[in-house]
């Protein structure tokens, strides 16, 4: 392990010659996507990295994973169908090289991302401020249908919330679970009819019973 990272880093101070490094204005477009659950606190997701150009040289690149949290990379992959292996992640920002690619999407999985603030309430926090400049997209795909504080760009799908940020900044965001609201079950046709005739019956009773009562009285 030690001999792959001395590797590592002997080919970024090699490829820093010609190298460009992190994410440069080359950069086309950046998208991130994570879905998961608030109440297990687990998300799985993707960083997608578009070129304008293909990076002809060795390129030192640098992501940062804009949520807190234990971030654990699955696997990075170049849309030369090339799978990169040697990489270094501290302080959720992945490092790497890449070459001979324009786009390159990061697989990952993050823990712990949000806080309970109360009952069925989560607080947690997006840096994109180090996206300035860089056209991007962020969805979080939650499980669950959620009140999101401040009112973001928020949807909702198939019993999902879905959050989209499409401006860099810094975003604390606060979620309130939703109740779900209970229909109450519909009577079936014959469920139906059964009832309506059961009613139509005890009304008869009753008004014999009236008729019986006010021929007494006579």
């Amino acid at each position: 392990m030690e001999r792959k990272s001395m590797l590592f880093f002997a080919l970024i101070i090699l490829s820093l010659i010609t190298a460009q490094t992190g994410i440069s204005n080359t950069l086309l477009n950046l998208e991130i996507c994570v879905v998961g659950s608030p109440v297990e606190n687990s998300f799985t997701g993707y960083i997608k990295l578009k070129y304008a150009a293909t990076l002809a040289n060795y390129t030192l690149v640098s992501v940062y994973i804009p949520f807190e949290g234990q971030v654990s990379v699955l696997n990075i992959t170049s849309g030369n169908g090339v799978l990169v292996s040697d990489y270094q992640l501290e302080n959720n920002t992945i490092s790497f090289l890449a070459l001979n690619t324009s786009e390159i999407t990061i697989y990952f999985t993050v823990e712990n991302v949000l806080e309970e603030a109360g009952v069925g309430s989560y607080v947690t926090y997006i840096d994109l401020t180090r996206y300035s400049n860089i056209p991007l997209n962020l969805t979080m795909n939650l499980v669950g249908v959620y009140n999101v504080e401040p009112p973001i760009n928020t949807k909702y799908s198939n019993g999902n919330t879905l959050i989209t940020i499409t401006q860099p900044g810094y975003y604390p965001i606060t979620l309130y679970l939703t109740p779900e609201t209970i229909t109450p079950a519909q009577p079936s046709g014959l469920q139906g009819r059964i009832l309506v005739l059961g009613g139509i019956g005890a009304a008869l009773i009753v008004l014999l019973v009236l008729i019986y009562v006010l021929r007494g009285k006579k």
